[in-house]
C-alpha cells in the first residue's frame, strides 16, 4: 500500500510537468501494462502508471471542456446555476456559472463551468440561482511567471474551464431544483454568512470570521491575509486538518458523555464506535459548511482513513493510514498535487508520523511546543520555494495563534453562529467574543512582526529548499540523529545570502507578464533597478504585491537600488506603493515628484554605472509633463548588448526623442511603446534603435486591441522578431560577453497541457536572416 500510494504520487506528478498529453492510442496500452505489474505485485511501478493513467484520464477532460483558445471573445447565451458564493464588491460581482444549457454560441462551445465577471455589481446575485445570460467567453488562462500565483493553473484545479464577462443584463429564472445537494449545501453557508453578519454587524475581522465558519477568504482584507502569511499562521485561515480536527475531537467529547449519561440506550453500540460516528458526523457538516473546499476534503478524508482505523483496531498514526489517504486524495481529485496546501498537509502529517515513530520529544506540553518548532521547520523549505518567503517566527507564532484559534476562536465562532440562526441576540454575545480573541490575536502577531528578521522574503532555488527539508526528515530518523551538525548545513543555502549571479559588466533583464501594463526588473551584478511595476486596482489586483515583489525575490533581491516610474498612469505607477512598502528602495524616480514624497524626477540628462553597466535617461526634456509622449525613457549597455525602454513613449514624444537623441538609441533589444498602440514606433524611432529584437507587454485580448497591425507589420519589415508577453509570459535576456541571450519566454520553457500553446514567431520577409542570428554576437 505504501508503495503503491507513492508510486501514484510520482505518477500524477509526472503528467501534470507534460506539455501535451499522450494520445489515445498510447494511453490504451497503458491498461493491459497496468493490469501486468498489479498482478506481478509491483506495487511502486503499478503506482506510478495508476498514477499516470489518472491524471491524464482527468486531464484529457478537462481539456474537452475548456474554451479553446481561437474563441476568445466570442459571445455565447446560456442558461446555469451559480455554483457557491457569489463574491460580490463595489465594482463587480464574480460567480461560477454551472451550464446546462447553450442557447446560442459557437458549435465547439462545450464548457460547463465558468467564472464569470459582472460589471457593475449585482448584489442580488444569490448561490444557487437559475440565470439565463449573455457571455464573452475567454479561454481559461492567466499571467504567467515563474514566481508568484498561477491563475491558469489553478482555473484548471478548481475544474473551471474558461473565463466569462456578461453582455447586457442577467435574466433570473428562479431557483435551481437540480443538483438539490450542491444548492441547497451552498444556499445553507450564505444563510449562515447573513445571520453572523445581522448578529454582529460591527465585528472589526468579519472577513477573518467567514474564512473560519464558511471557508470563504474572499471577504479578507489584503493586510489580514498579509500578517497570517508572513507569521506562518496562514493554514489557519483555510479550513483543513487542523480545524477539522478539532471541531471532531470536541464532537468526541460530547459524544463520550451522551453515551455516559445514554449508556441504558446504547448496550449494543460500543463507545469507541458512538464517538467515531459522531466526530465523523461533525467534521462532515463542517466540511459542508466550508462548502466541501479541495482542502477540506483532503482533511475530511485523512480524518475518515484515521476513524477507520481506529473502529478497526489498527493504529491511527501509522503509514498506511497516510498511504491510503494520499492515495484516495489523488484518485479523487489528480490536480490535488498542484495545490500547495496539499504538500504542506501531507508533508506536516509525515513530519508527526516520523516524531512519533521515532519518539522524538516528551509527552505533554513540552512535547506539544516541540511538535510546533519542528512542524514549522520542517515546513519552511516548502514556504521558501514555493511562495518565496519564510516566517522564522512562525513556531512562535503558532504557540500562540493555534490553541488562540483552536480553543478560543473556532468554538465559539461556530456556536455563535448556530446560535444566530436562532436569534441574533442570541448569537451576538459569542460573536463579539470571537471578534475580540481575533482582534487581540493580530495585534500580538503584528508585534511578532515588527522582529528584526522576523521574515526572510527571499526565495530559493528547488535544490536547496529539498536539500534542506531532506535535512529535517533526517534528523527526525533515529539512526541518523547523530550525524546532526553535519545534516544541518543543509540549511545553510536558506539562511547565507545568495551569491551573486552575474559577472562584471553582464545584466539580466526580465519583462514580467502583468497583463496590461509594464514592469521590467534590470539586474546587474550588486545591483536592481525596477522600470515601472504593473497596475494595481483599489481593492482588487496588485501587481507590485502579486507579481513583481515575487519576481524580486526569486531572484535573491533584498534591495532596490532604484525605481524609475516611466509616467504616472495606473497601468505603470500601480504596483510601486507595494514593493516600496516591503522592501527597502535607494530611489524612486518619475515624472510627478511634486504628488509623491521623498521621489525625484525622471528626466532626460541621468547617468549612472553599476557593476560596468551604464544607464542612462534619454527623454523628456525637463521641462516637459506628465502624459504618454513624456514617458521616462532608460537606456541600459553594457559590454554585451543594449536594452531600451520607452514606457509609453507616443507621437510627439518619439520626435523629441529621435531628433535629441539619436546616436543613443541604438540598441540591441526594444521595448515597443504604448504596448503597441496605434501610431506608435514610427519609422524615425526604429530606424534609429535599429533592434535586433522587440518585447511588447500587453494584455491577452485587451479591449485596446493592442499590438496594432500597422506596428507588428512595420517591425515585420524591418526584420525584427516580436515576443509578446500575453502569448509568452514572462520574458527575459542576458547580455554578457557572448552577446545577447534571449528567452522564448516562460510559457515556452515551462509548458503545461493546461496552459495555451505558444505560437511560432511571426514570419519576416525573405531577405530578412533568421532570427538566431540577429542575436548572436
Amino acid at each position: 500500500m505504501i508503495l503503491l500510494a507513492f508510486g501514484v504520487l510520482g505518477g500524477a506528478v509526472a503528467v501534470h510537468r507534460f506539455a501535451l498529453l499522450p494520445d489515445w492510442p498510447w494511453a490504451a496500452l497503458l491498461v493491459p501494462s497496468l493490469a501486468l505489474l498489479f498482478w506481478a505485485r509491483l506495487q511502486l511501478p503499478a503506482g506510478l502508471l495508476l498514477g499516470a493513467v489518472l491524471a491524464a484520464i482527468h486531464g484529457q477532460a478537462w481539456l474537452d471542456r475548456a474554451v479553446p483558445w481561437e474563441m476568445a471573445g466570442a459571445e455565447v447565451t446560456v442558461s446555469g446555476q451559480i455554483h457557491g458564493l457569489p463574491d460580490h464588491s463595489r465594482e463587480r460581482s464574480r460567480f461560477v456559472l454551472r451550464i446546462d444549457r447553450v442557447h446560442a454560441g459557437p458549435q465547439e462551445f462545450r464548457a460547463q463551468r465558468l467564472r464569470v465577471t459582472q460589471f457593475p455589481a449585482e448584489p442580488e446575485l444569490r448561490a444557487g440561482d437559475r440565470l439565463s445570460v449573455t457571455l464573452r467567453i475567454r479561454p481559461p488562462r492567466g499571467l504567467h511567471n515563474p514566481s508568484g500565483f498561477d491563475y491558469g493553473t489553478w482555473l484548471y484545479r478548481e475544474g473551471i474551464h474558461g473565463l466569462a464577462s456578461v453582455r447586457g443584463g442577467v435574466i433570473h429564472e428562479g431557483r435551481a431544483h437540480t443538483a438539490l445537494v450542491s444548492s441547497t449545501l451552498h444556499r445553507a453557508r450564505e444563510t449562515v454568512r447573513d445571520a453572523m453578519q445581522a448578529a454582529y454587524p460591527g465585528a472589526r475581522h468579519p472577513g477573518v470570521m467567514q474564512a473560519l465558519v464558511i471557508g470563504e477568504r474572499g471577504a479578507m482584507e489584503d493586510d489580514e491575509w498579509r500578517l497570517f502569511l508572513h507569521t506562518g499562521t496562514n493554514h489557519l485561515m483555510a479550513i483543513s486538518g487542523l480545524h477539522v480536527g478539532l471541531v471532531a475531537g470536541f464532537a468526541v467529547l460530547i459524544a463520550r458523555v451522551l453515551w455516559r449519561r445514554l449508556a441504558g440506550l446504547w448496550r449494543r453500540v460500543s463507545m469507541g464506535l458512538f464517538t467515531a460516528v459522531a466526530a465523523v458526523v461533525a467534521a462532515s457538516m463542517y466540511a459542508g459548511l466550508a462548502g466541501f473546499s479541495i482542502p477540506t476534503q483532503r482533511a475530511l478524508i485523512m480524518l475518515l482513513m484515521v476513524t477507520a482505523a481506529i473502529v478497526a483496531g489498527r493504529d491511527p498514526l501509522s503509514w498506511r493510514v497516510y498511504a491510503a489517504a494520499l492515495l484516495v486524495v489523488i484518485a479523487i481529485h489528480p490536480p490535488n498535487v498542484l495545490a500547495p496546501g496539499f504538500w504542506f498537509s501531507f508533508g506536516a502529517v509525515a513530519v508527526i508520523l516520523l516524531l512519533v515513530q521515532g519518539r522524538v520529544g516528551r509527552p505533554g506540553l513540552s512535547g506539544w511546543l516541540g511538535l510546533q518548532v519542528l512542524l514549522a521547520l520542517a515546513l519552511l523549505p516548502l514556504s521558501l520555494a514555493w511562495f518565496q518567503l519564510g516566517a522564522w517566527i512562525a513556531p512562535a507564532a503558532n504557540l500562540i495563534a493555534v490553541p488562540v484559534v483552536g480553543l478560543l476562536v473556532l468554538p465559539t465562532l461556530l456556536a455563535g453562529a448556530g446560535l444566530a440562526l436562532v436569534s441574533p441576540a442570541l448569537g451576538s454575545p459569542l460573536l463579539w467574543w470571537a471578534d475580540g480573541c481575533l482582534f487581540l490575536l493580530l495585534q500580538v502577531l503584528e508585534w511578532m512582526l515588527r522582529v528584526p528578521g522576523a521574515v526572510s522574503q527571499t526565495g530559493v532555488r528547488a535544490f536547496a529548499a529539498v536539500l534542506a527539508g531532506a535535512g529535517v526528515v533526517l534528523l527526525l530518523l533515529p539512526r541518523l540523529r547523530v550525524l546532526a551538525p553535519w545534516i544541518l548545513l543543509a540549511w545553510l543555502p536558506l539562511v547565507l545570502p545568495p551569491a551573486p549571479r552575474l559577472d562584471e559588466g553582464v545584466f539580466r533583464a526580465e519583462l514580467l507578464d502583468v497583463g496590461q501594463g509594464l514592469a521590467v526588473i534590470v539586474q546587474t551584478r550588486r545591483h536592481v533597478v525596477l522600470y515601472d511595476a504593473g497596475p494595481a486596482w483599489e481593492g482588487g489586483f496588485d501587481s507590485g504585491e502579486s507579481i513583481v515583489l515575487p519576481a524580486l525575490r526569486r531572484l535573491g533581491v533584498r534591495r532596490v537600488d532604484r525605481i524609475l516610474v516611466s509616467h504616472e498612469h495606473r497601468d505603470h505607477r500601480g504596483g510601486v506603493a507595494a514593493v516600496v512598502e516591503a522592501m527597502p528602495v535607494g530611489k524612486v524616480l518619475s515624472r510627478r515628484p511634486d504628488l509623491h514624497e521623498g521621489e525625484e524626477a525622471c528626466e532626460a540628462g541621468l547617468a549612472w554605472e553599476w557593476d560596468g553597466v551604464q544607464f542612462q535617461t534619454l527623454h523628456p526634456p525637463a521641462f516637459w509633463d506628465d502624459g504618454n509622449a513624456a514617458s521616462c525613457v532608460l537606456s541600459v549597455r553594457g559590454p554585451g548588448g543594449r536594452l531600451l525602454l520607452t514606457g509609453d513613449l507616443e507621437g510627439l514624444g518619439e520626435s523629441v526623442l529621435v531628433r535629441a537623441e539619436r546616436e543613443a538609441l541604438a540598441t540591441d533589444l526594444l521595448l515597443v511603446p504604448h504596448h503597441g498602440a496605434r501610431g506608435v514606433l514610427g519609422r524615425g524611432l526604429l530606424e534609429a534603435a535599429a533592434p535586433r529584437a522587440a518585447w511588447v507587454s500587453r494584455g491577452f485580448d485587451n479591449r485596446f486591441e493592442h499590438p496594432s497591425p500597422d506596428v507588428t507589420e512595420r517591425l515585420r519589415q524591418g526584420c525584427v522578431p516580436l515576443l509578446d508577453s500575453a502569448e509568452r509570459g514572462m520574458l527575459w535576456l542576458e547580455a554578457g560577453p557572448d552577446g545577447i541571450r534571449l528567452s522564448p519566454g516562460s510559457r515556452a520553457e515551462r509548458p503545461r497541457f493546461w496552459q495555451p500553446p505558444v505560437p511560432p514567431l511571426q514570419l519576416l520577409p525573405d531577405h530578412c536572416p533568421d532570427p538566431g542570428d540577429r542575436l548572436r554576437r
